[in-house]
């Protein structure tokens, strides 16, 4: 028993990270024996149907042309799950592939907490430190849970590559950086912009009058009065325009928006300006993040003299970091195939959620990703600072999620999960705390996690697709915004507000 202390303290750092992975690896394997499985697709859920197809017939999908370019930028994790079925010998059974799936993201999951170590290490960061990145990364809805219940995804691999990506970053090497953004890329299609831009900018510090400056761009006071702000406004009615014009002409979701084009806004809809007015107040608050973000108008001055100073190779590398997933993605797939995704549904997503579901993206983020999004609402501006503090690359990628969390879809910022959580660790590092807060947070951290929770409790009923906002497929989809019901919405968002009252008692101050 001694022994075990010693071995797997969790107040010592190196036998700390030991009891992080034993963690990590205690979830799994109980998830992988006796956890649940998601009951749609046949244990495949609903895009895995299209991971099982791919492990089973990758080839001849890319040969005869089934493959679109959405799924085109996903094929890695197929890949690896059907070599490893391969190379021990398993049929590919519906049950091995999902087993193969789970046991892939245990596998992942345990090397991104050694990478946490790595990184914890490079910040020398204190105990408390560790345990809140580790809580942030490791113990929460999508890491803890649905990487088992629903393993038939790339998710797990995107929150790898994300940790990659900023372990190669923060040690400052380029050829890794690189090859994990190459690779990474056919996982999410997002990292090889994550990538370039990480790789631009590696060398690249911001002036410390930028990273702190004395008369940050905003504050409460200056919400107005903000030229930011005001020209976030002009960059929404714009996008309401393009959105408008793309639907109206693809004659899909124009009768639920509009009428007419953007000028005769009379003749829109009810339901339309619902969901814009809904909008709206998610949308004001993400102009304000980013305004507080940036810190300065300065600051847009220094990234461009930054750019004028860049080394060519790294130049190059971030190009071909782009250029190269983007012409293999052509070489696989098929263009006359629909996509499940693109970026007008993004824009979509963003500027027409449910009606009178105000703030609901930051709903669906805490609910998914745990109490780090409190902390990081809370804490905002001391946030920016430090993701200031590590560079432009940073600062852009915290920028992307910002507008890919608008979607409602909080797998969506996976790539940039890593990098806030770290970001919020820096700044509770210099906080003062009162002794609670460790409890308060650790309470969080397995309520808002639900490793706990049953979803299964009833049967699902079909069709898949159907009744997501029904009890029992709404005790998954309450974790997704654009599915999540009125009931769900309104007992997270309480508990939402009054879990960050809660927090927020228990800092004293933040340096």
């Amino acid at each position: 028993m001694k022994l075990i202390k010693v071995l797997l303290s969790w107040d010592e750092s190196q036998s700390s990270h030991r009891l992080m992975m034993f963690i990590v690896l205690t979830l799994g394997l109980l998830n992988f024996f006796w956890g649940e499985k998601v009951p749609a697709g046949n244990g495949f859920g609903w895009d895995g149907v299209h991971y099982g197809e791919m492990v089973r017939n990758l080839p001849s999908m890319i040969s005869e042309g089934q493959l679109s370019s959405y799924y085109a930028q996903r094929i890695l994790p197929a890949s690896i799950v059907r070599a490893l079925l391969d190379m021990s010998g398993a049929s590919l059974t519906n049950t091995n592939i999902i087993s193969g799936f789970e046991l892939y993201n245990l596998t992942l999951l345990l090397g991104a907490c050694w990478i946490w170590k790595r990184l914890a290490d490079k910040f020398l960061l204190s105990i408390s430190g560790r345990w809140i990145g580790f809580s942030g990364i490791f113990i929460n809805f999508q890491a803890s849970k649905q990487a088992f219940y629903n393993p038939v995804l790339t998710d797990v691999t995107a929150l790898f590559v994300a940790m990659l990506l900023l372990l190669f970053y923060v040690e400052k090497k380029p050829l890794a950086l690189f090859a994990v953004t190459i690779i990474g890329a056919f996982s999410w299609p997002v990292v090889s912009i994550c990538g370039a831009l990480l790789l631009l900018f590696l060398k690249t510090e911001l002036p410390k009058e930028i990273i702190a400056p004395a008369a940050p761009v905003f504050n409460i006071d200056s919400l107005f009065r903000s030229s930011l702000v005001r020209f976030g406004g002009l960059v929404l009615l714009f996008l309401w325009a393009v959105i408008y014009i793309a639907a109206t002409q693809a004659g899909g979701v124009s009768e639920h928006i509009c009428n007419a084009y953007l000028p005769n806004v009379l003749s829109c809809s009810p339901e339309g300006f619902a969901k814009l007015f809904t909008a709206l107040s998610s949308i004001l608050v993400i102009l304000v993040a980013f305004a507080m973000l940036m810190g300065s108008r300065a600051s847009f001055g220094a990234i461009i003299g930054c750019l004028k100073r860049l080394p060519l190779p790294l130049v190059i590398l971030s190009i071909a970091a782009v250029l190269i997933p983007f012409f293999m993605v052509k070489v696989f797939s098929n263009p006359e195939l629909v996509n499940a995704g693109s970026l007008k549904g993004l824009i979509y997503l963003i500027l027409f959620p449910q009606p009178g579901k105000h703030l609901l993206p930051f709903v669906t983020l805490a609910s998914f990703w745990g109490p780090v999004v409190l902390l990081l609402m809370l804490f905002w501006n001391q946030f920016c600072i430090e993701a200031r503090k590590l560079g432009p690359g940073v600062v852009a990628i915290i920028g992307i999620s910002l507008i890919l969390g608008l979607t409602g879809e909080p797998r969506f910022v996976t790539i940039g999960w890593p990098f806030l959580v770290l970001g919020i660790v820096l700044v509770l590092e210099v906080s003062s705390t009162k002794p609670s807060f460790k409890y308060v947070f650790a309470v969080l951290v397995i309520v808002y996690a639900q490793f706990w929770i049953r979803l299964n409790y009833a049967p699902w009923l079909p069709p898949d697709f159907a009744g997501l906002q029904e009890f029992p497929k709404q005790l998954y989809f309450m974790h997704y915004g654009v599915w999540m019901s009125w009931l769900t919405y309104c007992i997270q968002l309480i508990a939402l507000i009054f879990s960050a009252i809660w927090l927020r008692k228990s800092v004293i101050k933040v340096g």
